[in-house]
């Protein structure tokens, strides 16, 4: 029994390298053609689009780990039905949940590596491809490792942002205006900033200097308005968002933002769906069981990879838009990420009981 589920694994093995192969670089490729057109504009060159494409390269297979599993399962397995190898291990007493476990024993070192990508390898990567990205298109601002990002407008003002969060705001900004002989003339300190209703910056907690005829004037507003600030390409330079951080620092970022007060619905979904991706992979692979037994195993292998690539995105789909509508109707990200999970489970479990 060792020997055949040894022989069951190496099939899938097969199934899951080819298909993850094919299906990184298919997505890999027309990452590069969608960046082409941002060729010319800044200082953005081809050499940064190809190094901008290698950088996202594991959050590619991150974000297709859940499809490619269920579709190598029915690769792997596929190749043991339509040589009818699977009703001959059924014969031996190999029953079909025996070979659930075998195929969720192998898919274990997935489910591992997905995880391990999620927090060790994705988020530095997806930092730096974005970073060099936008500094390339801006063609403006340096970033400097200690002091964030530093930028010049043409009234001889310096803007220095430490750090940013998408649809946040800014935080610890720092604004210097000097005259034509260099001489600092005023400063602004925000240790957060936010856009109003109406278009306007403004700063909190503030902290204002002028300096004017030999006299400086230090005063702390709880908010002030700023006359200028970053367009929102630079602003993007800067801003997390939740592929950028690992779990342990997603849940970290979370407990900061309600602190201050602020809307944390989007990250806290997204620490569900990293936390909960093995389970994805776990239910897609078990989900190609249900191809290669009862009706669907006397299919071709077309038609079987066909249906199972309209499942996985099928599935993919419904589970990003059940997370974000959550957000719109206030529902807790773990309801909306629990779900799709489950009736992909049910179903599957349905299936392989009508198994005769």
């Amino acid at each position: 029994m060792r020997m055949l589920a040894r022989y069951i694994t190496a099939r899938l093995v097969f199934g899951w390298i080819l298909v993850f192969l094919i299906m990184t670089a298919l997505f890999s490729f027309l990452e590069l053609v969608g960046q082409l057109d941002d060729i010319g504009e800044g200082s953005y060159q081809a050499k940064d689009a190809f190094m901008y494409v290698i950088y996202t390269l594991p959050g590619r297979v991150l974000g297709l780990a859940a499809v490619s599993s269920l579709l190598g399962g029915i690769v792997g397995l596929g190749t043991l039905a339509n040589t009818d190898e699977l009703l001959a291990m059924r014969s031996c007493g190999f029953s079909v949940f025996r070979i659930a476990r075998v195929l969720l024993g192998a898919g274990s070192a997935i489910m591992l590596g997905v995880l391990l990508l999620a927090q060790f390898v994705v988020p530095p990567l997806e930092q730096k491809a974005k970073i060099n990205r936008e500094l390339a298109l801006s063609g403006e601002g340096s970033l400097l490792s200690t002091g964030g990002f530093w930028t010049r407008d043409s009234n001889n003002r310096f803007i220095n942002v430490r750090s940013s969060a998408a649809g946040v705001g800014l935080a610890d900004v720092s604004i210097y205006d000097f005259d034509e002989q260099g001489k600092p003339t005023s400063y602004i300190g925000a240790a957060r900033t936010e856009v109003g209703k109406d278009g306007q910056w403004i700063g909190h907690d503030a902290r204002q200097i002028n300096f004017a005829d030999k006299r400086i004037t230090d005063q702390v507003e709880p908010s002030l308005a700023l006359d200028v600030f970053l367009n929102t390409r630079q602003t993007d330079i800067l801003s997390i968002t939740p592929a950028m951080l690992a779990l342990d620092d997603l849940y970290q970022y979370i407990e900061i933002l309600r602190e201050r007060g602020q809307n944390t619905d989007q990250f806290v979904l997204a620490l569900w769906q990293k936390t909960t991706l093995p389970l994805k992979v776990a239910a897609m692979i078990f989900f190609s069981l249900p191809f290669v037994f009862g009706a669907a195993r006397e299919a071709n292998p077309g038609r079987r990879v066909t249906l199972g690539a309209i499942i996985g995105i099928s599935y993919y789909y419904f589970d990003q838009a059940l997370g974000y509508m959550g957000l719109l109707l206030g529902i807790h990200a773990a309801f909306t990420t629990l779900l799709p999970l489950a009736i992909i489970f049910l179903i599957a479990f349905w299936l392989l009981f009508r198994v005769p």
